[in-house]
């Protein structure tokens, strides 16, 4: 009778054991790198590409194409599962999310290439060499063909090479003709072959007519981060990005990112999460969360038929916009405002 009590006392005392129910690794068709497995929060975070087969990754119905568990525990995730928004599954009891998302091809203003841009004044064309991106992909681009029409090659946009040998973004206000051109960067396309009547008639209207805005996007960042540098003499530069709805013809602003300062190291703007100190090449990392379904207080007025959207529907485009003078696009703007961009990237 002693010895059955001592074994009852010693079994309960006897920690419990549970089967770790852990994400070991996974593999999403096309897949860029390791996956991001935070075990604490139980979420995954992969990295696709931006385009596959030469069409946008369909992040609404990516391939799993292997998962491991600890402990071979069973999960509930399916062969085909939607990345744009966090996907609830279970391995054995506990409950797990994954997520996915992409960056855009060119984002680290590496790659430039050259492209011969109509000049009217000197009656001809003229050799651009300073056009951001691959010619390829048409991601990004930058107001320098249309500064082309004024004869100079002293372009608001162009590449530089920093310390470490590396290549960024450099955008500077200009006054050519007594207009002021702003240096900058966006995701979209410029018109291009205008003629010098068509572009001086936009100096008094709003230079943004000239673009078409973005490209399709399928993803759900939480921020954006970029390294970037700002001498504004007394300018104020814009970063920004949108996730926009377009699915009913109407730019619906689902999420905004937005800093726009004086200066590179002013932290109380909205959203703002970190802005570190500079870099051996002078740079500073911004980090900057979207606000979703509703107007960012450091944002523009919405341009002309958008809208602000409710924040939950889906992602069908995205525009991003860095510029030196941030009424840039109405031609007005300090000479000599200086921003440097490199390594921009979505936060998942």
């Amino acid at each position: 009778m002693k010895r059955a009590v001592i074994f009852l006392i010693y079994a309960c005392v006897l920690p419990t054991f549970v089967w770790a129910q852990n994400v070991q690794s996974i593999r999403i068709k096309g897949q860029v790198g390791d996956a991001k497995i935070d075990t604490k929060a139980n979420r995954i975070v992969v990295m696709v590409p931006y385009e596959m087969n030469g069409k946008l990754y369909a992040l609404r119905s990516a391939e799993v194409e292997k998962i491991t568990t600890e402990n071979n525990a069973a999960h509930t995730l399916p062969d085909v599962v939607d990345l744009r928004n966090w996907t609830k599954f279970k391995v054995g009891n506990e409950e797990w999310q994954i997520k996915g998302g992409y960056q855009l091809p060119g984002s680290d203003f590496g790659t430039w290439h050259g492209e011969s841009i109509t000049g009217f004044i000197t009656l001809g064309h003229t050799q651009c060499d300073d056009m951001p991106g691959s010619d390829k992909h048409k991601i990004w681009d930058c107001g320098n063909p249309a500064y082309a029409a004024s004869g100079s090659s002293n372009w608001p946009t162009k590449k530089i090479k920093l310390a470490d040998g590396s290549y960024a973004a450099e955008l500077t206000t200009r006054s050519i003709l007594g207009i002021i051109a702003s240096g900058n960067l966006f995701v979209g396309r410029i018109e291009r072959n205008m003629s010098l009547m068509q572009l001086m008639g936009f100096t008094s209207k709003d230079g943004k007519d000239l673009i078409q805005w973005g490209v399709p996007f399928e993803g759900r960042p939480t921020a954006i981060r970029v390294k970037f540098k700002y001498e504004g003499l007394t300018d104020s530069c814009t970063i920004m990005a949108v996730v926009e709805n377009r699915s009913e013809g109407v730019r619906k602003y689902v999420g905004t990112a937005w800093y726009s300062a004086t200066t590179d190291h002013d932290k109380s703007k909205e959203g703002v999460i970190s802005i570190s100190e500079p870099d051996k090449n002078g740079l500073r990392t911004l980090e900057t969360k979207f606000v979703y379904g509703k107007a960012h207080a450091n944002g523009d007025a919405l341009p002309k038929g958008a809208q602000i959207g409710k924040g939950t529907e889906a992602i069908t485009h995205v525009t991003v916009v860095f510029a030196s003078s941030r009424r840039g696009d109405y031609f007005k703007g300090q000479k000599n405002a200086r921003l440097i961009v490199k390594n921009f990237e979505f936060v998942y």
